[in-house]
């Protein structure tokens, strides 16, 4: 499961990634989690995030995986 939380202040030692840096999957899906609360994701995709990494979409998501 992800869920993704919108943050307007990121820790100095944060990983950061673009949306256009996402692989092509992650890039399907993260859309529909920010906009839409989905949550399941297959493993393949998850594994395409890291936990507490943050995520410059429409604003800064943080990514957190259960």
């Amino acid at each position: 499961m992800i869920t993704v939380e919108p943050t307007e202040t990121i820790p100095d030692d944060a990983s950061v990634r673009h949306y256009d840096e996402l692989e092509h999957c992650a890039k399907q899906r993260f859309p529909n989690v920010v906009e839409h609360g989905e949550q399941n994701i297959d493993a393949e995709t998850a594994l395409q995030f890291r936990d507490g990494e943050f995520v410059k979409f429409t604003d800064y998501y943080r990514v957190l995986l259960a």
